[in-house]
């Protein structure tokens, strides 16, 4: 979790939610969507950015996403 919550809804964001806000709306914003609320303005679906989010980690094309380690 970090210390953001969504302007919409209040909801508490992860560090992917703020990240994915950043590469897909803007990349200097202050205020950030959570995924519901995001997939909402974007006419898609949770599951489809939850998606993207996995991509980022697993291609680490984007910086605003860590790499993930892959499990031992």
């Amino acid at each position: 979790m970090t210390d953001h919550a969504c302007m919409r809804c209040g909801a508490p964001l992860t560090g992917d939610e703020v990240a994915l806000y950043q590469k897909l709306v803007l990349r200097n914003a202050r205020q950030f969507l959570c995924l519901d609320c995001l997939a909402e303005d974007c006419a898609t679906t949770r599951q489809r950015l939850e998606q993207l989010i996995a991509y980022y980690h697993r291609t680490g094309i984007c910086s605003l996403f860590v790499q993930q380690e892959p499990d031992s």
